[in-house]
């Protein structure tokens, strides 16, 4: 898995949901820029972030971690 993939997932996940980054960043406890420090590939969130994101996307975490 690249950091590529993972933040072309997250993004598409959040834009699915029809969320800004704010209002993602808003309902897990994050800032905003940490959501697009995530969604461009700058970093990969620590597992709690993106355990709180996949719950808030409805998406499983192995759908942002796997191939």
């Amino acid at each position: 898995m690249t950091i590529k993939i993972f933040s072309e997932r997250l993004k598409k996940a959040r834009l699915e949901k029809k969320l800004t980054q704010r209002e993602l960043a808003t309902r897990v406890g994050l800032s905003d820029k940490s959501i697009s420090i995530y969604e461009n590939g700058k970093a990969y969130p620590p597992i709690s972030n993106l355990l709180m994101i996949s719950k808030e996307l409805g998406k499983d975490i192995a759908y942002f971690l796997s191939d």
